[in-house]
């Protein structure tokens, strides 16, 4: 067991790397357990990131689900510290929280809040709830496919730049989110999950943001698992100074409780 964990150790500090986030964040995998009760994971990565940041960057996550025969409520906390040249130059929080309310096996109402702050895509603050129906759009022995649409009200705040005009900035927008989420399991260890997002604005089509993530989810020994994670994100109109597209390849070493 301790060579099995030291060699899961060795693989997350090699395999982790990756580019600034800009986006969406997905949490919807955050709600694949199905045990009655609290429940709830730990997640650590390190990352070597290109593109429009070069850096080292540590991340946490801790999740908290509550489940009843009906009802799903949980929590996710997220932090990033970033440094360059050994100094510490950057941070971003993320905090969401959702509930959903099963109205029947194939239909289940949802709602969310959700706050963070990013220097990488120039947030001072970002915060924003929502609303809609999620569709079990199909399910088989292993896994399920399920549509989520919502509307959302999204404001947020941009930070101070003197090199661009929407410096200090607050924005406003109405978006429609839509999603579709695939949970499957390929053998008794080794799982995929698959969440794709488009969220144009009500009153402008043509500002959407897209999102794509891809996770292979690897148990390595009771509660811990090793993830493999894959993301990619557009914005057809990001802030001055961010890219319009980013990509992250990182690995993630899980911890269930």
């Amino acid at each position: 067991h301790m060579v099995m964990g030291r060699f899961a150790f060795l693989m997350f500090i090699i395999l982790g790397a990756s580019s600034a986030s800009a986006g969406i964040i997905n949490v919807l995998g955050e709600a694949d357990e199905d045990r009655m009760g609290l429940s709830g994971k730990a997640v650590a990565a390190v990352e070597w990131s290109t593109g429009s940041v070069n850096e080292l960057q540590i991340e946490g996550e801790m999740t908290t689900r509550y489940r009843w025969p009906k009802r799903l409520a949980f929590l996710v906390l997220r932090g990033e510290y970033a440094a360059e040249g050994g100094e510490a130059h950057a941070t971003s929080t993320f905090e969401h929280l959702r509930y959903r309310h099963s109205l029947s096996d194939l239909l289940t109402l949802e709602g969310f809040l959700q706050h963070e702050s990013d220097p990488f895509r120039r947030l001072a603050f970002r915060g924003l709830v929502g609303a809609g129906p999620r569709i079990k759009v199909a399910s088989w022995q292993r896994g399920t496919l399920h549509f989520g649409t919502a509307y959302m009200s999204e404001t947020e705040q941009t930070n101070s730049d003197p090199t661009t005009t929407d410096s200090n900035q607050n924005f406003h927008r109405h978006r429609w989110s839509n999603y579709l989420s695939l949970s499957t399991a390929l053998t008794e260890r080794v799982s995929l999950g698959q969440t794709l997002f488009a969220q144009p604005q009500f009153t402008d089509f043509g500002s959407i943001r897209y999102f794509s993530e891809t996770t292979v989810g690897i148990e390595i020994e009771g509660h811990l698992a090793l993830n493999l994670q894959y993301v990619v994100r557009y914005d057809t109109a990001p802030y001055q100074a961010v890219p319009d597209t980013d990509t992250e390849l990182k690995t993630e070493l899980e911890w269930a409780f």
